[in-house]
């Protein structure tokens, strides 16, 4: 016979003891932690998020300053933020060879992207190439190592988020890249301000907005058209004013063959008052959790 005594490991209290035979053997099953309604609904957000995330390719971290335009502390020509944000696109892991530019060659292997890669990419001549990774050196964005090319981690990451205390938002590849590939030249400076607008857009609904951080939409304080103007500098002026909203409402994205515009905006009318309102795609950034409630903004707002 053999003693069998069942201790606390914590406490050492003495739980159970009792006999078994030479030839007998103890099997212990661990009883499944029953999960709360809450716990099951924040697994079946993250997986949903994760299922949401991988059908756009996966995504970059970028991190931003909240309510400051992006990039507005660096001096650096406004049509080259959205080539930035392209390239960030290709980076690696941050559990490999963090932020090196990378491309996925012959039989899928891994190698770093040469400086003629990068501006081919780009879609850049020689000059405005030359310009732009200047500039991108000269402040900081872009770092040159033996020939390879980095993107500074202040501001972009791909894998864990070690940065949780600051504001990010997820930069969606493929969508990305296809919104990028699909403009011109002269429409990437256009596109640079939507991107700066990011960090005033809702951290759960993308709804454009003076307090991005409220999780309370009614309690939105909503961009109007002439806010956006005047954060970007731009005439307000109301000829000019739509004919820069008609530029945004120009580019779109493709998700399984349906066509979705990147920009769009929303005009609600109370008695003799209307209010008018402004969303990024979803689908191209986002920083939320919550995909079906994102879903029904996508549909409604940017199905096409």
């Amino acid at each position: 016979m053999k003693d069998v005594l069942i201790v606390n490991s914590e406490t050492e209290d003495l739980l159970d003891n009792f006999k078994i035979e030479n030839d007998e053997e103890l099997v212990i099953q661990k009883q499944s932690k029953k999960l709360t309604p809450k716990q099951k609904r924040l697994i079946n957000e993250k997986n949903d998020l994760k299922k949401y995330c991988n059908k756009q390719g996966g995504f970059v971290h970028m991190f931003y300053v909240n309510k400051k335009l992006l990039f507005y502390d660096l001096d650096i020509d406004r049509a080259n933020i959205a080539r930035i944000i392209y390239l960030a696109t290709y980076i690696d892991y941050n559990d490999r060879k963090e932020n090196l530019l990378i491309l996925h060659k012959k039989n899928n292997k891994v190698e770093h992207m040469t400086k003629k890669e990068i501006q081919q990419k780009l879609g850049l001549k020689r000059d405005a190439f030359l310009a732009f990774l200047s500039d991108m050196k000269k402040h900081n964005l872009i770092f040159e190592v033996e020939e390879k090319f980095y993107l500074n981690p202040k501001y972009f990451s791909k894998g864990e988020n070690f940065y949780k205390n600051k504001e990010y938002v997820r930069i969606m590849i493929n969508t990305t890249r296809y919104l990028y590939e699909h403009t011109t030249i002269r429409q990437h400076k256009t596109l640079s301000y939507v991107f700066q607008l990011i960090p005033y857009a809702n951290w759960k609904l993308n709804i454009l907005c003076k307090n991005p951080l409220e999780v309370d939409i009614g309690r939105l304080d909503k961009l109007s058209l002439k806010d956006i103007c005047e954060l970007l500098g731009l005439s307000t002026k109301q000829n000019s004013m739509y004919l820069f909203r008609d530029s945004l409402r120009k580019f779109h994205i493709k998700v399984d063959g349906h066509k979705y515009y990147l920009f769009a905006y929303s005009k609600v009318y109370a008695g003799e008052k209307t209010k008018d309102y402004y969303i990024i795609n979803p689908l191209v950034i986002w920083g939320g959790n919550n995909t079906e409630e994102i879903r029904e903004i996508i549909n409604y707002c940017f199905f096409k």
